[in-house]
């Protein structure tokens, strides 16, 4: 379980990193000002939703994986 924290302390930090860079592009983007507050916000959630799904299920198989591996001897 502690590396499903520490999977998800990186998941945050890559999140920030990834608001940083898309509100560097949509500062060259600034011209269209309905997309300054929704498509980062709806990026990064995706961004966010997708990399959380990966860690739990990457912790789960690694949590579950000797139970797997007994099983199938």
């Amino acid at each position: 379980m502690i590396l499903f924290y520490w999977l998800l302390f990186a998941l945050l930090i890559s999140t920030g990193i990834f608001y940083l860079v898309l509100f560097a592009f949509i500062y060259y983007w600034h011209e269209k000002s309905q997309t300054y507050i929704m498509v980062p916000l709806f990026y990064t959630f995706n961004f966010f939703v997708i990399g959380f799904l990966l860690i739990c299920i990457a912790s789960l198989m690694i949590q579950y994986a000797p139970n797997f591996i007994n099983l199938i001897k």
